[in-house]
Order: C-alpha cells, then structure tokens, then sequence
C-alpha cells in the first residue's frame, strides 16, 4: 500500500479513472486520453479566467470579495457552458451503481453521459489542482462536494449545481441527510479529506458497483482497502461487513437513497452517496503553471502572482 505522503502528490483524477478499470461501462477507458483531456480543459479555464480577471478587480463584491471565489466561478462557468459538464439526468430521481458512468471521471470526459456528485467535485478538484488551487473533496453524509481552503479563507463549491453555487456547513448537516453532533465531532463529515481518505471514497464506490453487478468477491477486496484507508470511519467497515453477510446497523448499511428536495435550489438535488481512488505517477499540470505540493506555500491562483 502506498504510504500517505507518497499519494499526497498524485493526480486525483488518474487515482479516480484507475478505480473504474474493470467496470461495467469502461470498456475502452484511455487513461492517457482522458488526462490529456482535462489539460486542455485546465489550460481553456486558465485562459478565460485570465481574460476575465479585470472584472474581478473593478468590482470585488461581485465576487464575494474573493478572488478564489471568482476563480471557482468561472472554472464551474467554463467546464458547464464550453464542455458542457453536467449532471445525468438520469440519475436525478434513480440511483444506480451498475454503470461507471455515473460514478467516475469518464463519464464526464470525452462522453455526453453526464455525472452525479460522486463524480463532478473529483472533476472540478482535478481541475482546479491542475491550476494550483487549494481544492479538496469534502463528503457530507450521502454526498460530495468541493472546498477551497487556504489560511483563513475557506468556501465550499456544490458540484451538482447549474453556476457556481456555494453553502456553508451547517446547510450539509441536515441535506440531503442529516448528520449528528456525535459523528461531527468524531469527523466523520464535513472534513476536507486527505489523499488517503479521497481514495477511500473512490474505493468505495467501486465496491458499490462490484457488489450491484454481482461480482460480490471484488466488492469486498475494494471495500476492505477502503477501510484500510480511512480506518476511522465506520461507514466502510459497514459495507465490507454488509458484503460479507453480517447484519448491520441501520446507520451503516447501504441502501439507495431516495431523491431529496432541495429548497434552496430550484429543482432536484440527487443524493448520490458514495465513491473512490488509487495510485497512481504524479501529473505533469498545465504549461506555466506551478503545481503546489502538499505542505508548500505557493499560490499560483493569486492574481498578484506570476503563472
């Protein structure tokens, strides 16, 4: 198993399209085909956020007074309106764990299929790594979302949006499941995941998918190296116990989520739970600009800097 500083470095969105190999709808997935890709859609981002950045700076409050909120803005705005990201339709009100489609990065790549939310935060974080922005998966319960976060400022992006849309924290302990004070405290949620725990998320979605298309014996070989990796989170030993045929707790074994209403937006938000990840060589990033290493203080996204 890879220790944890050596998956830090490592491309989000290469450790999420090695989880789909082998899926049911990955037929043909080239891997080298699908990251080229998403260097152009990092370098088109970059470009049109460049271009666009004076608005930023003639009027700040547009923006939250937030360059990054600004940067994120129009990453959401270029990957929906220039690549025509979006959510399956689909899957708005039907869960279903039998197609990789739905549940990792080809299927918003270089496909018309669309995602749900346990693939579209991983495609805005690659992106948004790719440009040096402090972007990480966060899980709520039932659901993942993206989070800037660097120093004092920190804002989380909801990927399942049409535009930039962005909620606080307390929004996601009550949508589109409700989360408790005790599994808050214990971090279970609400936490920007690390490597380790990213590939976690990714690892159990495969097993999701294993375990619906029959091929049980896999599931539970993904859903224990979830657990290996994210030790503390009781969700994943449930699924591996659930696969196993030990009966459960009701609060940690996987049932399919009933669509959820979301008032504050107008029209379904999806509840898609679950996810995964893998190793996989570090990514080279987009021409002129610096890939931050975990740890380090480079800020490439800041406007007073050099790309």
């Amino acid at each position: 198993m890879m220790p944890a500083d050596e998956l830090a470095p490592q491309d989000i969105a290469l450790m999420n399209l090695r989880c789909a190999e082998g899926l049911p709808g990955s037929e043909g997935l080239e891997l080298d085909q699908c990251l080229a890709r998403l260097d152009k859609w990092a370098a088109q981002v970059k470009r049109e956020t460049d271009r666009h950045l004076y608005k930023y700076r003639q009027n700040p409050a547009e923006f939250e007074n937030s360059e990054g909120y600004y940067r994120m803005m129009m990453l959401v705005t270029v990957l929906q309106q220039d690549f025509k990201v979006h959510y399956n339709p689909d899957r708005i009100r039907e869960v279903d764990f039998t197609k990789s489609q739905d549940l990792f990065l080809h299927g918003l790549v270089g496909s018309d299929n669309g995602g749900t939310c346990v693939s579209m935060p991983v495609l805005y974080t690659a992106i948004a790594r790719r440009l040096g922005y402090p972007v990480s998966l966060v899980t709520a319960k039932e659901h993942v979302f993206c989070r800037w976060e660097k120093g004092e400022e920190r804002f989380n992006i909801e990927a399942t949006n049409q535009g930039m849309s962005s909620f606080d924290d307390e929004y996601y302990t009550t949508w589109p499941k409700p989360i408790s004070e005790q599994e808050l405290a214990a971090g279970h949620y609400l936490r920007s995941l690390d490597a380790p725990e990213s590939l976690a998320v990714f690892l159990a979605t495969r097993g999701h998918c294993l375990q619906d298309t029959g091929r049980l014996p896999e599931a539970r070989v993904a859903y224990a190296l979830a657990a290996e990796r994210s030790p503390k989170h009781p969700a994943y030993q449930g699924f591996l116990a659930q696969a196993v045929g030990f009966r459960q707790m009701p609060t940690i074994t996987r049932s399919a989520p009933r669509p959820a209403w979301n008032p504050q937006v107008a029209g379904y938000q999806p509840p898609q739970p679950h996810d995964v990840y893998k190793p996989s060589p570090p990514f080279q990033g987009v021409e002129g600009v610096d890939f931050p290493q975990q740890g380090t203080a480079a800020e490439p996204w800041l406007s007073g800097q050099s790309w």
